[in-house]
């Protein structure tokens, strides 16, 4: 989840400048609307929840500090509040302080400042759902209770705790207002009411568009599912997600991490319809290892083959047939980052701010698209390092792999080895070869031998094998065919014919 900011600024090019500064999204913000004034950006937060609010001080219609008081006595969750301005007035300051703001950042706005401002918010903002997450609990469980007391509900012949969720709610929030969302919510609470009366299912609760429900049965369940879509016929993606059966209050919170676990499952691979709450895996782990992602996705990188995204997308509608539990999942995301990054890393390559950005993202994802778009720019990032590392590399190892050859050319040499010796790659090396001797690397190594055969032929008496061991051939036959190959003529021939006297 990305926490919602709205930057308030009058002038539109220290709006733009501070929407590029950083990268908000890597830090866990995104940025849903602008003002240019005090007013507009009132009614924004009105329609809208911000997490974050950035003002500038002097802004029309109302200022940045009446908008603050504002916002914190009228507004149910009011934003956390960065306040910019270009005067280090100490009274705007202490002002700004006593509304509680987390910093008070001065124009030019630096980076680092503005980063650092933001990582003291999102550590504000995640205690502030703590308390909110315990104090939500807390008032689920007296109104669970509230509804088996008042209810013919015996809790001990077992109840399902499930979260009915309407996938189009957050659309219909930021979309309509006043009359066509009450009248939204009215036709919604009122099959909840209808629900009850028939014995289907027993509402208890909602808290930003989750209803809590308890039903008794699997049947009721289904039931109740198909009366919802009937009477909600403007809703098309209904998710009822639901614990294992429970038959004692003291079971009620781990029914409803059950039950949110199920949804969060839901809308991750973007099911709708009933879902229960299984502690297994739907498929074993070993699965998804044994495909190998990791070392495809290190190849593809190596290779600069275009297959990139292919790759991702084959790995995405692997984790998808699977329906992997999200634990898991997140686990073996962390493990093919890892496996790339040390791979890449051995050769060189600096990955901590990839790793970083990743690692921040990993327990944020909402759905498998998530995935797939941030693991295609993690190994995008990489490939792009990799092709810098590439042409630096080439411009000066060349020389470097020519004086070792010559000087190692009668050992057992090995495109493999000769990688290893200079911490390459053999697929990068074999094409590097290529690409500066027009030829592949055996041709490249027989070359060299076959001039040093040469030499040997003209200048000494060794006989036939011995020259060839010389130059690093254990078959003399072999020898004597790469010779020919390059001489169009045999060792012999090429003896008699230029040996010198």
């Amino acid at each position: 989840m990305l926490y919602k900011v709205l930057i308030v600024e009058d002038e539109v090019f220290m709006r733009e400048g501070l929407k590029n500064l950083i990268d908000w999204r890597s830090l866990g913000f995104e940025i849903v609307g602008e003002a240019e004034d005090g007013l507009s950006a009132f009614e924004f937060m009105k329609k809208m929840q911000v997490d974050v609010l950035i003002s500038d001080i002097k802004i029309p219609l109302l200022s940045g500090l009446d908008l603050i008081e504002k916002v914190k006595k009228e507004l149910k969750n009011p934003p956390e509040v960065i306040i910019i301005s270009g005067y280090a007035d100490f009274e705007y300051a202490k002002k700004a302080i006593q509304h509680g703001v987390v910093n008070y950042i001065l124009k030019p706005i630096e980076e680092e400042e503005l980063v650092d401002t933001l990582i003291k918010v999102k550590s504000k903002l995640k205690k502030r759902e703590l308390i909110k997450e315990g104090e939500s609990l807390l008032a689920l469980e007296r109104s669970f209770k509230e509804t088996i007391e008042n209810s013919n509900i015996k809790i001990e012949n077992g109840v399902y705790v499930g979260i009915v969720y309407f996938k189009e709610m957050s659309s219909w929030l930021s979309l309509y207002f006043d009359e066509r969302i009450e009248n939204i919510l009215s036709r919604i609470k009122g099959c909840f009411e209808l629900l009850k009366k028939e014995g289907l299912m027993y509402e208890f609760s909602e808290i930003e568009g989750k209803y809590y429900v308890i039903a008794t049965s699997e049947e009721d369940i289904k039931k109740a599912y198909q009366s919802i879509k009937n009477m909600v016929d403007f809703a098309t993606e209904i998710v009822f997600a639901f614990s294992r059966k429970i038959s004692k209050r003291a079971q009620f919170f781990d029914a409803i991490y059950e039950a949110a676990y199920s949804l969060n499952f839901a809308l991750f691979y973007n099911q709708t319809g009933i879902t229960f709450y299984s502690s297994s895996l739907p498929n074993s782990k070993e699965l998804l290892y044994s495909k190998e992602y990791d070392k495809k996705l290190i190849l593809a990188i190596e290779e600069d083959n275009q297959n990139l995204q292919k790759i991702v997308e084959e790995m995405m509608e692997d984790i998808k047939k699977g329906k992997y539990q999200l634990d898991f999942l997140r686990t073996y995301l962390s493990f093919v980052v890892v496996s790339i990054s040390s791979y890449f890393s051995r050769i060189g390559l600096n990955l901590e701010d990839e790793i970083e950005w990743f690692s921040s993202l990993r327990l944020e994802f909402s759905n498998v698209e998530d995935i797939e778009k941030s693991m295609l720019k993690f190994c995008e990032g990489i490939l792009n390092k990799f092709r810098q590392w590439k042409t630096s590399l080439s411009n000066g190892i060349m020389s470097e792999l020519e004086k070792y050859i010559k000087e190692n050319y009668n050992k057992n040499l090995t495109l493999k080895s000769v990688a290893q010796k200079f911490y390459l790659n053999p697929v990068y090396l074999g094409q590097l070869f290529k690409k500066h001797y027009g030829m592949y690397f055996n041709s490249y190594l027989q070359k060299i031998r076959v001039e040093e055969a040469k030499r040997l032929l003209m200048s000494t008496n060794m006989k036939i094998y011995e020259i060839s061991q010389a130059v690093g051939y254990n078959d003399t036959d072999y020898f004597i065919q790469c010779f020919t190959k390059f001489c169009n003529m045999t060792p012999n021939q090429f003896r008699k014919k230029y040996r010198k006297v």
